[in-house]
């Protein structure tokens, strides 16, 4: 069968360390091309397997991979599979057909865990072909260029050199290099949603730096606010579900009180007001008198609405 073919590919390969993909398809009786399908299957089920060209080259397992040949436990099965099946739940990646081949090399699957990441109600398909874009764009080093509001409403549209794609809190982003006219690059992450209009670009990608460095940079976050806030504790559920544990003080009175660092910007005083008045900023006094000036002026325009009705009535 098809699917025992894999587990028996990997078994030569632990045995050999190395095959070509000819010595492959004349032993499986399979094409050549069907025998990098197979090679890609095992790479994307986490299988540290990889191809070289020239005189020596061939289809390889990692040197320090090790694997016990023999049958799997139902503890390690399940691991396996909570693995496959935690990939094939993330918004659009396409990975039913890898999961239902791999997870008939087992003699079960999982019946007591369910994962769905997405969010209630269909994933826009802009949102999905977006997601298809950089991707492509990413494998095949093309540049793009595209429409992006960014978290303080700014518009602009810059061309990127995606290098990364990043799925967090439910959402999709990616990581690249921006280029402008003066070929200066600046390390930057964007959220999918926010962008429109994106086009390719007939460049090819010339940078050569280490992804797993400009990984680093990305996590460097500039303009953080140290911030100490206080909840009140009819929202603790709320406060658990956003902030850490460990992070999470109960003062005296059974208030919430939460000390972190977060990017100061259009996007943090959203948050902040969407606590209400079960909110108090502690510090920095900036932020508190900043949240106050949108609420004055979220109550005003609804003031206005409210008097505006009432005199077309």
């Amino acid at each position: 069968m098809e699917n025992n073919r894999l587990f028996r590919m990997l078994l030569l390969l632990l045995e050999k360390k190395k095959a070509t993909a000819p010595e492959l398809a004349r032993l499986f009786e399979i094409s050549v091309r069907t025998v990098y399908r197979d090679i890609d299957r095992l790479s994307a089920a986490g299988i540290p397997v990889y191809t070289t060209t020239g005189k020596h080259g061939g289809i390889h397992l990692m040197d320090n991979f090790v694997m016990d040949k023999s049958l799997l436990s139902e503890d390690d099965q399940n691991e396996i599979l909570l693995g496959l099946y935690s990939v094939s739940a993330i918004p659009h990646l396409n990975t039913a057909h890898m999961l239902k081949r791999l997870t008939a090399l087992f003699d079960h699957k999982l019946d007591w865990i369910e994962f769905d990441f997405s969010p209630w109600g269909s994933i826009p398909l802009q949102e999905r072909e977006l997601f298809n874009q950089v991707k492509q764009a990413i494998f095949t080093n093309q540049w793009i260029t595209f429409h992006y509001v960014n978290s303080d409403g700014e518009r602009s549209v810059p061309t990127v050199e995606p290098l990364k794609l990043l799925f967090k809190n439910s959402t999709w982003y990616f990581k690249g290099y921006i280029h402008d006219e003066h070929d200066r690059n600046e390390f930057q992450t964007f959220k999918m949603k926010r962008i429109t209009q994106l086009k390719f670009l007939p460049r090819v990608s010339k940078n050569s730096m280490n992804i797993g460095t400009m990984a680093n940079e990305a996590h460097v976050s500039i303009n953080q606010t140290a911030l100490v806030l206080s909840f009140s504790n009819s929202i603790a559920y709320r406060v658990y579900d956003f902030f850490e544990p460990s992070r999470v003080e109960k003062e005296p009175d059974g208030r919430l009180r939460v000390a972190l660092e977060l990017n100061e910007g259009e996007w943090l005083y959203s948050f902040l007001m969407s606590f209400g008045s079960d909110l108090t900023v502690v510090k920095p006094p900036h932020i508190g008198q900043e949240l106050l000036r949108r609420h004055i002026k979220a109550v005003e325009h609804l003031q206005q609405v409210v008097n505006n009705g009432v005199k077309n009535e």
